[in-house]
């Protein structure tokens, strides 16, 4: 077996940040240019303002300034798309770095401190850890006509998809309390029986000896790597009335919900639900991010 080889220099880590660097300069160079442009559009309408007459020469000059602005407005959304798909792309590698060397957020929450903290801080600090990966999925930012790739938002992974190692995942579990779905971690994926190897994500983080669930690829759901924005793609958001798969605050557990608003805005990052396990009817409607909001499976235990 070969041995793993520790604090190993990431070159290619060092140049994603180069390429990154150069695009955000990139940037600025084109929107210079774009408000020079604009500039130029701005005073030739001054100027024509002022002499309140319309040569034919400057419709033919506006019309061409218009259109370079036009041009470079585009220019400067693919460039900044770019740069996004970069950060998606080193964040996704910083994950997968992390979920490899055993970094997770229950192994991050029993680093903090040296000696065992009571079980409610610990607990306090995990949903914390959890609320703020949420918080830091990357948006999708492509143009409207651009339908997002899998695994953002609501667009659901290829049936084809298998879940990494270290992926947080939604897991239907017979042995856990009331077989609920769960916040699980994958831990491998055999391609021979076709079943995931999953880890209850809640013993992990209480320092119990967590027991490997063997479950079939039906009863695991990925969740989303990145977030719909409401400005551009709010028609592909789960809308009022729309049953889901809902983590409820404050537990790693998945329970069946009712979309009550969609999230308006790209900084508006929830979907509000309300659960329906109340014996008088729904419960008032509670804030979820769009990473634990998946689309309801009543699946079958298989």
């Amino acid at each position: 077996m070969g041995r793993k080889i520790k604090n190993r220099p990431d070159h290619g880590g060092k140049n994603q940040y180069q390429e990154l660097n150069v695009l955000l300069h990139q940037i600025q160079d084109q929107r210079l240019r774009s408000g020079q442009t604009l500039n130029s559009i701005a005073k030739l309408y001054d100027k024509n303002s002022l002499e309140q007459k319309s040569f034919p020469s400057y419709k033919t000059k506006l019309k061409s300034l218009i259109s370079n602005s036009m041009c470079e407005t585009q220019q400067e959304i693919e460039i900044i798309q770019k740069a996004l798909n970069k950060i998606s792309k080193m964040e996704n590698k910083a994950a997968g770095q992390e979920s490899s060397s055993g970094t997770t957020p229950a192994t991050a929450a029993r680093q903090t401190s040296s000696q065992q903290p009571r079980k409610t801080m610990r607990r306090g600090f995990f949903m914390t850890l959890l609320q703020q990966k949420a918080n830091q999925l990357p948006t999708w930012n492509g143009p409207k006509i651009e339908t997002p790739a899998a695994l953002t938002g609501t667009v659901p992974a290829d049936s084809t998809y298998i879940c990494n190692p270290g992926d947080d995942v939604a897991a239907l579990c017979d042995d856990v309390a009331d077989d609920n779905w769960i916040l699980a971690e994958v831990y491998l994926y055999n391609s021979n029986t076709n079943k995931y190897q999953v880890k209850d994500i809640e013993e992990d983080e209480r320092g119990e000896n967590s027991d490997k669930h063997t479950l079939s690829r039906r009863r695991v759901i990925p969740l989303p790597l990145r977030k719909l924005n409401p400005a551009t793609h709010g028609h592909l958001l789960f809308q009022s009335k729309h049953k889901v798969l809902a983590l409820y605050p404050q537990t790693t557990c998945f329970y069946p919900a009712t979309i009550h608003k969609p999230p308006e805005t790209e900084h508006e990052t929830i979907s509000h639900v309300y659960d329906n396990y109340y014996a008088e009817g729904y419960a008032p409607p509670l804030p979820v991010p769009q990473r634990y909001v998946l689309d309801f499976k009543d699946k079958k235990r298989k």
